[in-house]
């Protein structure tokens, strides 16, 4: 296997003008992400026309040299496989030039029913018969220089990738499924790397339907703290506050140091530097005018509403079979999620799911929809349960 090292800022800009008009390219990113908030990228490895080369982006400016214009390219496909976090280092790194036109081989995979996640070695060995080795996986790959080894590693990641394509390509188009690869390829572009609502974080926490209101009102203002921290002094979110540390603080609600102190795996530091402002944080909102604190968070679904989940799990089984189509690939379950509670908090009109308004839409979320609103008195009564709006209360089921 022949590559080639770019780090000459002349000898990029020459090969950029040459690549402009390529038509479809293999990409792989090199990034890590251990000590900072934002992923830090350290190599770009390109299969260009069976050429591979690797970029070194610590060496070269391929922001203002024009990487992102040409991954930006709506008329080159772009070859990746299980690329989100791929999206995610591109995206931060190419904020005006976002990458388009890709086609992940991971999805394609599981369209041919390899399952969700196979890895990129066991895809190789599998469909081409090609063993590659991954024992640079955990290197530091912003070390310089970079070992033989790193970069024999590296090339191997795009070496095969466009053979891969051929094979998973030829077979959708053969299965009739290539356009709703390609679709869903796409679609992680739209999902890709969002940037968090500061005031509405909170809400992700599994859990947060268990506070009360100044719970509540806590638990917001310290999520938007941490992450604010964390982004403007680039560290990871658990070096401000881990989680677990943050729920406790939520429950307990320590009113000395000697307390916060012993909230659990609370870091010295963030202890030392900024105790007295948490305890302050926990104060105000302990005496914040309940009027204005968060609204209790909807209850996860009552246990009854296991069988409406089991009936539409079944449609879609059938609605695979028929379209010979993963089930799992046809419908995730964060997207039933959605379309459940969606349906149930909002009615009709709510927002689907961005995957669930494609090539999905008549062939499965119609016939779904046509479930849910067969049993809008069940849906009535689980909306007024989620939302306390009776006396009713039924376990929860996850």
């Amino acid at each position: 296997m022949n590559w080639h090292l770019i780090t000459d800022q002349q000898r990029f800009k020459e090969l950029l003008t040459g690549w402009a008009s390529t038509k479809t390219l293999a990409l792989d990113t090199e990034f890590m992400r251990v000590n900072t908030f934002n992923p830090q990228v350290a190599l770009l490895q390109l299969n260009i026309n069976q050429k591979i080369y690797l970029i070194d982006p610590l060496a070269i400016d391929t922001v203002a040299l024009g990487l992102g214009e040409l991954l930006a390219n709506p008329h080159s496909l772009k070859i990746l496989h299980a690329c989100s976090e791929d999206i995610e280092v591109l995206f931060y790194k190419y904020p005006q030039a976002r990458i388009h036109n890709i086609f992940d081989t991971q999805i394609g995979l599981a369209f041919l029913g390899y399952g969700l996640q196979v890895g990129y070695q066991k895809a190789l060995k599998e469909c081409l018969n090609i063993d590659i080795s991954k024992a640079e996986t955990r290197s530091d790959w912003l070390a310089r220089p970079l070992s033989n080894e790193q970069l024999q590693y590296a090339a191997s990641d795009v070496e095969h990738l466009p053979a891969l394509y051929d094979f998973i390509a030829n077979r959708l188009r053969d299965k009739g499924l290539f356009d709703y690869c390609q679709e869903d390829s796409l679609l992680m572009l739209k999902e890709g790397a969002p940037v968090p609502y500061l005031k509405t974080l909170y809400q992700q926490f599994s859990n947060a339907w268990q506070f009360d209101r100044r719970q509540l009102l806590l638990l917001k203002n310290l999520a938007m703290w941490r992450e604010a921290s964390a982004r403007l002094h680039d560290i990871p979110r658990t070096f401000v506050l881990k989680n677990h540390t943050l729920l406790a603080m939520v429950q307990k609600r320590p009113h000395t140091l000697a307390q916060l102190s012993r909230i659990e795996d609370l870091h010295p530091r963030t202890y030392q530097k900024h105790g007295p402002m948490l305890l302050e944080m926990i104060k105000a909102a302990q005496h914040h005018p309940i009027q204005q604190c968060p609204s209790l968070l909807p209850l996860p679904l009552p246990k009854s509403a296991k069988s409406l989940f089991d009936v539409l799990r079944q449609k879609t089984e059938k609605i695979a079979q028929q379209h010979h189509i993963p089930a799992d690939v046809l419908l995730r379950k964060r997207w039933l999620d959605a379309l459940v509670l969606g349906y149930i908090d909002e009615g009709e009109n709510f927002t689907l799911p961005l995957a669930l308004q494609g090539w999905r839409y008549e062939m499965l979320t119609v016939p779904l929809l046509e479930i849910l609103a067969s049993q809008r008195q069940h849906l009535l009564k689980w909306r007024q349960y989620r939302h306390r709006l009776d006396d009713s209360v039924e376990p929860a089921f996850n």
